[in-house]
């Protein structure tokens, strides 16, 4: 019994290791690629839905609720909350605008909706 429930926690990790590994964007994600993973309800999320959109920042929107896919992503990201936002291969958790500012300022996006109070 001791070996089974062994062999099923080595097959649950196995399993954890390979998605992670096969779904995480960050190792495919282009250089320039804005991506913006969120919930319906969030209104942080909104706020920066309607930031990149004012500024006419391409990106994609992955809602984790309404798409497995975006779901796996998120979640071999090690994500635990919504926003994160996927800019290349740099991921922003959360609302920290400062540094969602100066991460797409750096991959060639000007966005300046927040004043220098938000984080």
């Amino acid at each position: 019994a001791l070996y089974a429930l062994l062999a099923l926690v080595a097959l649950i990790l196995a399993t954890d290791r390979l998605v992670v590994w096969r779904l995480n964007p960050l190792h495919s994600n282009p250089p320039k690629a804005v991506v913006l993973y969120s919930a319906a309800w969030c209104g942080l999320c909104a706020q920066i839905r309607t930031c990149l959109q004012a500024s006419d920042a391409p990106f994609e929107e992955r809602d984790v609720e309404k798409s497995m896919r975006a779901s796996a992503e998120w979640w071999a990201l090690r994500v635990r909350g919504v926003p994160a936002t996927l800019v290349g291969s740099e991921l922003v958790y959360g609302f920290d605008t400062k540094k969602l500012t100066s991460t797409l300022d750096r991959a060639g996006f000007s966005v300046n909706c927040w004043n220098s109070s938000s984080t």
